[in-house]
């Protein structure tokens, strides 16, 4: 596995069609959100990278969840195949809505789910984080209900910021950065921001490169 390298993973991983699988719903607005079972998620990896491993990071107190001022919280799962690591952050939620002062049972679906997120990230059912239009005849030319480029280049910032935010230098940060451009030009999507990188930089102190 170490001669492993990203981009043999996601081809490994994204090749494989999960939608039979996806058997768990949760309802969030108006719209059913399909779920892949995490054992499911797991025996694909048991088959495909046996020696991959994940863990949860714990908060100061040694709990594998991270509460917020509001009562609200998070998990955040760092999963390794081979050689390369991703770290996922999932809040507690039901339907969309945090939940304050999750329970056991709460914690305990979003860090399942945080697993099957960061299995997204390489690759595994990517597809069911990708927004899609509607598609139905009486909204198609509704531009209001359309996904735009940008909705989708947003969507995948969003996942890289957090992690260039928890980079302690600027070349930890470029290295996720380059990342999150690689993964925008496998999905064939443009940034329009082109001084994403500077405003980066700008924000956590850092010396852009010119």
């Amino acid at each position: 596995m170490d001669t492993l390298n990203r981009a043999q993973i996601w081809k490994t991983l994204s090749n494989i069609d999960v939608t039979p699988l996806c058997t768990e719903t949760e309802m969030i607005g108006k719209e059913t959100i399909h779920y892949l079972p995490w054992m499911a998620a797991h025996e694909i990896m048991m088959d495909q990278f046996p020696e991959y491993t994940w863990e949860f990071s714990e908060d100061p107190q040694g709990r594998e969840v991270h509460y917020f001022d509001d009562g609200s919280a998070e998990v955040r799962c760092r999963m390794t195949i081979g050689t390369h690591t991703n770290i996922t952050y999932l809040p507690v939620h039901r339907h969309g809505v945090a939940i304050p002062a999750p329970s056991a049972m709460d914690i305990n679906t979003a860090k399942q789910r945080a697993r099957v997120k960061a299995l997204g990230e390489f690759g595994l059912g990517y597809q069911m984080w990708l927004a899609k239009p509607d598609t139905s005849p009486e909204l198609r030319e509704d531009a209001e209900d359309k996904v735009t480029e940008d909705d989708l280049v947003a969507q995948c910032w969003l996942a890289a910021r957090d992690k260039i935010a928890e980079a302690t230098n600027v070349s930890a940060g470029k290295k996720h950065f380059s990342r999150y451009k690689k993964g925008l030009e496998n999905r064939g999507l443009v940034d329009s921001n082109e001084n994403r990188w500077k405003e980066v930089c700008k924000a956590k102190g850092w010396r852009a490169e010119k």
